[in-house]
């Protein structure tokens, strides 16, 4: 895991049952997730928390697709679908996160 995980986007161990369903459904690892959309996943559950529904893994996925990056590293990402998503970039610059590896 990436150190700016836990600092900047409150991911905590142990996962939701939400993150680890996205991470099962995408078959990954979570520092294989690019930190921005880290905070998609936790800006949905914050959101869901709020409006008190239920976080809904097909409701997350009809936002956000996925992209996979290029090898060697293959960093996943999300972006809004076609019909947009939710949220904006995290306004934080992860260019340099791959070197602060927990």
């Amino acid at each position: 895991m990436y150190h700016c995980f836990f600092r900047d986007l409150s991911v905590c161990l142990p996962f939701t049952l939400f993150e680890c369903d996205f991470l099962n459904f995408v078959n990954s690892t979570p520092c294989q997730l690019h930190p921005n959309s880290w905070g998609f996943l936790r800006a949905f559950q914050v959101l869901c928390t709020v409006l008190e529904i239920k976080v809904s893994l097909p409701v997350f996925l009809h936002f956000y697709q996925l992209k996979v990056g290029v090898p060697p590293y293959g960093i996943l990402s999300l972006s809004g679908s076609r019909d947009g998503g939710l949220f904006t970039l995290y306004s934080q610059s992860y260019k340099n996160f791959k070197q602060e590896y927990f």
